[in-house]
């Protein structure tokens, strides 16, 4: 069964050996869509929303599919992947705070373009400029994500993938 696959897989490279404890390990360090199907810790394939996680213990990376992340470790990837989805389609659309907050966390946005978002997200009628730099965020937000797709296949050797 692909569950039991990826607890031997996380607690394997936790320093808890026990399930309960290994997960907890671990947080969300980045999203990215993948230009070619890769394979989950848990033996999935094919899967294209990857998310590495950083496992604050011992340093250690792994890169586990959206859907496994969210399942069994409980972090709210799929969130940003819905929010880059949704604005990749429309530039207009909105992104949502779990997004703004992995983007103001990696450093894709400042703190001002955070607030600012944050006041206005949820707004139906924008000035042109407020408009403007929502939609400047936005096509940032998308830029990093697939920045972060080539930075993650550049360090394949640096994060524990589980390419067959």
């Amino acid at each position: 069964m692909p569950e039991f696959k990826l607890i031997r897989e996380i607690v394997a490279r936790s320093s808890g050996a026990m399930w309960d404890d290994a997960r907890l390990e671990w947080d969300l360090n980045d999203v990215y869509e993948s230009d070619e199907p890769e394979t989950c810790l848990c033996g999935h394939n094919p899967i294209m929303e990857l998310c590495i996680l950083r496992n604050r213990t011992n340093g250690g990376f792994a890169t586990v599919g959206n859907c496994c992340v969210k399942k069994f470790i409980g972090l709210p990837s799929d969130l940003i992947f819905q929010a880059g989805k949704r604005v990749s389609a429309d530039a207009r659309r909105s992104l949502n705070a779990e997004a703004i907050a992995h983007a103001f966390d990696k450093g894709w946005i400042n703190e001002w373009e955070r607030d600012f978002y944050v006041r206005i997200m949820r707004k139906r009628v924008l000035s042109a400029k407020q408009r403007a730099k929502k939609e400047e965020i936005n096509s940032m937000f998308i830029a990093q994500m697939k920045l972060t797709a080539h930075r993650a296949a550049a360090s394949a050797g640096t994060a524990l993938s589980s390419r067959h």
